[in-house]
């Protein structure tokens, strides 16, 4: 062959890959990172058509669905949920907010209504991050809208599909409503500080009071890093802008709230003789949390790693985001930003290690969407400080070397490893999903569940027998009824439902 034809060839080639990545868009991008979410979603928001109350959900709430079916009077219901949570906070949990909130689970009022559970929490967490990215990323550092919305997409698909707990995460209303609800009030409080700090309207520092009460009343783990954050910005701004002592307000009011959750008696009940306030603990957990952050990440590295792919796949595009952007801001000290972020998200191992007693994946979950979200703002911090000095250096940014040397192959090369190495994606929670629905694993257990109710629902049945079912749960989270009738789920189901007893009968009296 003519090497003159070869030649052309190439230029043909190479000609029409300069033509498309020139028309590429970062709209593109940031759209087609939206589906990819949204697809990665259907899964889990489907399933929440088979998710169904379990455990606390009922036994926080049977009190409350009890006045309900008797009086459909929601002043009854208020009032007995305050009984129920000072009851709590007397004897078992300090969290009073979200303690309140549990006794108000959606079946207490709607048979069947469970389905709202996921659907609310996934959307209100989207919701707080979405906003977040815009308040920074857009109205901070002067990028395109739709720009911010693809940073979001990126650091919501890495959070949910490698969820430490879809239970926590969406499908137990008590555990999602704990941890989630608080985590994504965190979120806004984060925007209200910076529009405050920006506009110095007073009408942030009424709502950031709302919300830190809001989470002094449910979460450690959100107090401690909006508290955290609240001491930074005031440390950092009060010399520039005396104004932002306002904020002392929300945080006065935030203590206050976390001081009686901390001080409630159900705590002390809870944690045992050893439970209480030691300097020696303090410091103990100081050091096991930096430990426990970095054997975390060692493990996020081994067993998560498709999320550091996408974070490399966003690392590349938000160059190109951050050199268009009309920002003001130097990013000083990045060294000093990036341990900052570290230290937040070493703090989120603090109240788990203090407390030092059994718990759930909550916590978990909370270390690891913190780490997505430090990590996300370090790549945004450092790159935003490399594009600093280049154009202090009078760099000019090329937009078609840029992408053709280093983004196109960045995100081929982050593309092929996910290819070759599929086995990083088997513990998805899309796959699991998918996996769950496709196997009819979902459906039997949707069937069985429907079996149970039937008997639950029935009011001329005192004595429930319910038959066994399989443990086949998949990501959905299920505790069910055991042959002790004086087990905590037994006596919760009872209750919540009016039963006398409620017994998982033997297989073998089927």
């Amino acid at each position: 062959m003519d090497k003159n034809v070869i030649k052309n060839a190439i230029k043909k080639v190479n000609v029409y890959i300069k033509d498309i990545v020139n028309e590429i868009d970062t709209r593109v991008a940031a759209f087609l990172t939206g589906i990819f979410f949204i697809i990665t979603m259907l899964p889990i928001w489907y399933l929440a058509f088979y998710a169904r109350p379990s455990g606390d959900d009922y036994g926080y709430s049977m009190n409350t669905h009890q006045t309900w079916i008797h009086t459909h009077s929601l002043i009854e219901v208020f009032k007995t949920a305050l009984e129920t949570t000072k009851s709590m906070c007397n004897t078992w949990n300090g969290d009073w907010f979200t303690v309140f909130l549990f006794t108000w689970m959606p079946e207490v009022f709607v048979t069947y209504s469970f389905w709202i559970v996921p659907i609310v929490m996934t959307t209100i967490v989207i919701a707080g991050t979405v906003s977040l990215s815009q308040e920074i990323l857009v109205k901070r550092l002067g990028m395109k809208w739709y720009e911010g919305l693809m940073v979001a997409f990126f650091v919501l698909t890495a959070s949910y599909q490698f969820i430490p707990s879809t239970a926590v995460g969406m499908y137990w209303y008590v555990g999602a409503v704990h941890y989630m609800l608080p985590h994504a009030i965190g979120l806004f409080l984060l925007v209200f500080l910076s529009r405050f700090e920006r506009t110095e309207k007073a009408g942030y520092i009424v709502l950031s009071a709302i919300g830190t009460v809001m989470i002094g009343g449910s979460s450690y783990f959100t107090s401690l890093l909006v508290f955290m954050v609240y001491i930074c910005v005031m440390m950092l701004c009060f010399k520039k802008k005396r104004s932002i002592l306002w904020i002392g307000i929300p945080f006065i009011t935030g203590c206050i709230a976390l001081y009686f959750q901390i001080t409630a008696p159900g705590n002390a009940k809870r944690g045992g003789p050893g439970f209480g306030f030691s300097i020696r603990r303090i410091a103990e957990t100081v050091f096991l949390s930096f430990v426990k952050s970095f054997t975390s990440v060692a493990e996020y590295i081994k067993n998560k790693t498709f999320i550091f792919l996408l974070l490399i796949v966003m690392a590349v595009l938000l160059w190109e985001c951050l050199n268009h952007a009309k920002s003001r801001f130097s990013f000083p000290l990045p060294g000093i930003f990036v341990l900052f972020m570290y230290g937040f998200y070493t703090a989120m191992f603090a109240p788990e290690l203090y407390a030092a007693v059994e718990v759930s994946l909550g916590p978990a979950t909370m270390e690891y969407f913190t780490f997505v979200l430090c990590a996300a703002a370090s790549i945004v911090y450092v790159e935003g400080w490399a594009i600093e000095k280049r154009k202090e250096k009078g760099c000019i940014y090329d937009k078609e070397k840029y992408r053709i040397r280093m983004m196109l192959p960045a995100i081929l090369l982050c593309c092929l490893i996910t290819f070759f190495f599929r086995g990083m994606l088997s513990e998805s929670v899309f796959k699991r999903s998918v996996e769950y629905v496709v196997s009819g694993q979902a459906k039997d257990f949707k069937e069985q569940i429907a079996s149970q109710m039937e008997i639950l629902l029935d009011d001329s049945i005192k004595e429930a027998y319910l038959c066994p079912i399989n443990d086949k749960q998949g990501p959905l989270m299920h505790m069910p009824v055991t042959e002790n009738p004086e087990a905590f789920t037994n006596w919760a189901v009872a209750g919540f439902y009016g039963k006398d007893k409620v017994i998982m009968r033997r297989r073998e009296q089927e």
